[in-house]
């Protein structure tokens, strides 16, 4: 039988596991609300591609997400079908969800690093 102080330093232990899990998907809902509103922006001045008919650039979305118990994340993602031929046609010369994505993964990954670094 395991000491009670055993069990109360596990508990310790999963409770501040179970904090930083929270405090991560916080994180990826705060990123995926940042990375939409920098897309808009961006594309209410036809950054990437001529907005014919806005629907598809107001009909990108983004949300953060679990799955299971060990992956946390968050995506940016169009809704109409032809959004696959804005991102990758022409090699790519129009895309504009991987960049932004890109753009603000290096301060992603340093806000996660600061959780698991106090």
């Amino acid at each position: 039988m395991e000491s009670t102080g055993t069990e109360q330093v596990k508990q310790a232990i999963n409770a501040e596991f179970e904090r930083r899990k929270r405090s991560v998907y916080g994180l990826c809902g705060y990123y995926a609300g940042l990375v939409l509103r920098h897309f808009r922006a961006r594309q209410a001045g036809n950054t990437y591609w001529e907005n014919r008919t806005n629907l598809a650039k107001d009909t990108v979305f983004s949300k953060a997400f679990k799955e299971g118990e060990d992956v946390l994340g968050f995506f940016l993602a169009h809704t109409v079908e032809y959004g696959v031929y804005l991102e990758l046609a022409n090699n790519r010369q129009n895309e504009a969800l991987r960049p932004i994505i890109n753009e603000y993964l290096p301060q992603f990954k340093k806000h996660l690093e600061r959780l698991y670094t106090r």
